[in-house]
């Protein structure tokens, strides 16, 4: 088995590299997500104030705003489940070699006990 790349290994390749694109799209779109909807807020504060009609551009930057979120937090939930899912996978393939490991340490204790004479 040296030498192969071994399906643990690759399930947490796959998680390592899922959290970091999640955090990546965190950190790049976050803050201008956030300063465009306080922008947005900021101007819909002072149309109230000033009792104008909301301009209907300023309404669609708004929904497009949101629609923008949301689909940043909806790839950021796959992102983040495809993550979840490769770590079980390690997981559960991790556990079954350690069985396999320990039954066979467990053999090789009991040859050397054996030839020992104990």
């Amino acid at each position: 088995m040296e030498g192969k790349l071994l399906p643990p290994v690759i399930f947490n390749a796959i998680t390592i590299v899922s959290m970091l694109y999640a955090l990546s799209q965190i950190i790049t779109d976050g803050p201008k997500l956030r300063s465009t909807t306080n922008g947005i807020t900021m101007a819909l504060q002072e149309l109230a104030h000033e009792s104008d009609l909301i301009d209907e551009a300023l309404i669609s930057s708004f929904v497009a705003d949101q629609e923008q979120r949301r689909g940043l937090f909806n790839e950021i939930i796959v992102v983040m489940l495809t993550a979840i899912l490769a770590n079980v996978a390690a997981n559960f393939f991790g556990r079954g070699r350690q069985k396999a490991n320990t039954a066979r340490i467990r053999e090789l204790e009991e040859e050397l006990r054996r030839l020992r004479g104990d």
